[in-house]
């Protein structure tokens, strides 16, 4: 692998948080940018390892599919119910969205937000 060689049976351990935020696949790759995957051509399932949140090889999580098609039913819902909106009149350029440290992706400071159901189910 790039002029080195790797032995049979060596345990390969990956640095997701470096190739992730990688300066040659991501633009402002420290910023919270989630627009950035609107028009990115980023394939997270795919074999050029640029986005990997479900880990790699076959330790992989067997659960992509579900948790995948799970999150986007979920967020679907809760946009189609509710309206949203900051609470006691805070305007979104106030936002911190400054990311925590951890072993997960998490915001350093809580998002409050106020939603209002407008659709009766």
């Amino acid at each position: 692998m790039n002029g080195h060689d790797i032995a049979a049976s060596t345990q390969v351990i990956i640095n997701a948080w470096a190739i992730q935020r990688d300066p040659s696949f991501w633009e402002e790759p420290n910023e919270f940018y989630p627009e950035r995957f609107l028009t990115s051509s980023v394939d997270f399932k795919g074999q050029h390892f640029q986005l990997i949140p479900f880990g790699s090889g076959r330790r992989s999580c067997p659960g992509i599919l579900f948790s995948t098609i799970g999150a986007e039913l979920a967020l679907a819902n809760l946009i189609f119910v509710f309206d949203w909106a900051l609470p006691d009149g805070a305007k979104d350029e106030t936002l911190d969205m400054s990311e925590g440290s951890g072993m997960v992706i998490r915001r350093r400071d809580p998002l409050m937000a106020v939603a209002t159901p407008f659709l009766l189910i």
